[in-house]
């Protein structure tokens, strides 16, 4: 089945994010180039501060890709293969198995050591994922690499004394290990209904309602041991999964008949897809500067402008434009019964929000990509996008090492000057791209790593 490259260049561009925020100068850059409730120069948690910012962005977008990819990946086994209830169920076990375990290791094997030698250690842990996780492996590849990484992690605990604990994982994996079992399964047997998709969805909202008044949500974070591995993000940030899946179902049918194409010619093609992005952009900067009112009306009155637009000149992807109005007029309405805002709380608000703005951006880049085809940047972030667990541990596991091991860390410093931090960004933004360049190019030798 051929791919939807647009969710690819979406998820890329959303790794691209999630790597370039977490590296570019600490606490000197304007407020909006950080998450809204980590505002520089400490970063503490301001759970005070409400608004959505380009960072707050990109793990909600990466949510999103993961649920329109669903139906994308079981359609394309379905044909391969056959459907086997049975043999998906295992399937989707397994996934998630292999995607906690990732949030382990891709934490464990790359500790915090200091010397030469330890990048050497780094390289080796990306080495053994690499034979974990590649597509294809063979069995005695698989052990080889489970061999490797366990003796990477028996050597840093019982020789370096490195605290292993079950704390010890990335949060954002084992986040979306749990969306991706919970989603999965909620498409699979809704997957011929939408009525009992929303249905869940409703079901989804009930739950999270009841916990908040409840203080169960509280509770799990208050409990060690099971905050560990459970929270209510797992089940409140599938507000943003499970439309999403109802996005990737109208996807492939518009794909299967041929109706993803755009069509040229007219000023008012550009205006509708234009209008899209542009609307994002008010979107956030309404919401960090605390428009309500003005930013709703004037989204409103964007969103009828564009489903006019759209019902002229592309109308097939109407109803994709009317789920995200949907979302982001429900998200600002629903922000009025809220204290805000905010990604920490998980608010109702934020999942809808970001939601809706997904499907603008998945838009405005299918029309660049129809307009713009086969254009570098486009490539990078649709060859990274495709290979997301390996776009997300390349920067710290393999350009960082190789850098240090180098001493190219030294030149990239340098290039980090103190009294310049936007040439600081710059320079990130470059080792950023060149990484999701790398991804890109082993993307294209058709290597891919699988959970």
């Amino acid at each position: 089945m051929k791919r939807f490259v647009t969710l690819d260049i979406l998820r890329g561009l959303s790794i691209f994010g999630m790597v370039f925020s977490a590296i570019i100068p600490y606490g000197v850059l304007p407020p909006w180039m950080y998450h809204i409730q980590n505002p520089p120069p400490e970063h503490t948690l301001d759970m005070t501060s409400y608004g959505l910012g380009w960072v707050d962005l990109v793990f909600p977008i990466f949510i999103f890709c993961m649920g329109a990819a669903i139906p994308f990946a079981f359609r394309a086994k379905w044909e391969r293969f056959g459907q086997d209830t049975r043999r998906d169920m295992k399937d989707i076990g397994e996934r998630f198995l292999m995607l906690l375990v990732f949030s382990f290791l891709c934490n464990l094997l790359q500790p915090p050591l200091p010397g030469y030698g330890s990048q050497f250690l780094i390289l080796a842990g990306f080495g053994a994922l690499w034979l974990i996780y590649v597509k294809g492996a063979s069995l005695k590849i698989r052990i080889v690499g489970w061999v490797a990484a366990l003796s990477l992690l028996a050597l840093y605990a019982f020789v370096f004394d490195m605290g292993i604990t079950l704390f010890s994982r990335n949060i954002i994996i084992l986040l979306l290990a749990f969306l991706y079992l919970f989603g999965a399964l909620i498409w699979y047997f809704t997957r011929n209904s939408v009525k009992w998709r929303l249905v869940a969805f409703l079901g989804v909202i009930l739950m999270s309602l009841v916990s908040r008044w409840v203080g169960f949500d509280g509770l799990l974070y208050g409990n060690k041991n099971i905050s560990w591995l459970l929270n209510m993000e797992e089940i409140n940030l599938l507000m943003i999964l499970l439309p999403a899946t109802w996005v990737g179902d109208r996807l492939l049918a518009m794909q299967e008949e041929h109706e993803t194409g755009i069509p040229r010619g007219g000023f008012l093609i550009h205006l509708l897809f234009w209008g899209m992005f542009l609307l994002v952009i008010w979107i956030l900067v309404s919401s960090y500067n605390r428009w309500l009112s003005d930013g709703k009306s004037f989204s409103f009155l964007t969103l009828l402008v564009l489903v006019w637009l759209m019902r002229k000149k592309a109308p097939q992807f109407l109803s994709l434009l009317y789920l995200s109005g949907l979302l982001i007029l429900t998200g600002m309405w629903i922000e009025r019964f809220e204290p805000g805002l905010t990604k920490v709380p998980c608010s109702f608000s934020y999942c809808f929000v970001s939601g809706g703005v997904a499907i603008l951006l998945l838009l405005w880049l299918h029309y660049l990509s129809e307009f713009l085809p086969r254009r570098f940047l486009s490539n990078i972030f649709a060859g990274a996008g495709a290979n997301p667990l390996m776009s997300y541990v390349a920067y710290g596991m393999f350009v960082v090492p190789l850098m240090k091991i180098t001493y190219l860390q030294v030149l990239y410093h340098w290039a980090r000057p103190v009294d310049y931090p936007w040439i600081g960004t710059l320079s990130a933004f470059l080792l950023v791209l060149f990484t999701m360049w790398l991804v890109s190019l082993i993307t294209r030798k058709k290597i891919y790593w699988r959970a």
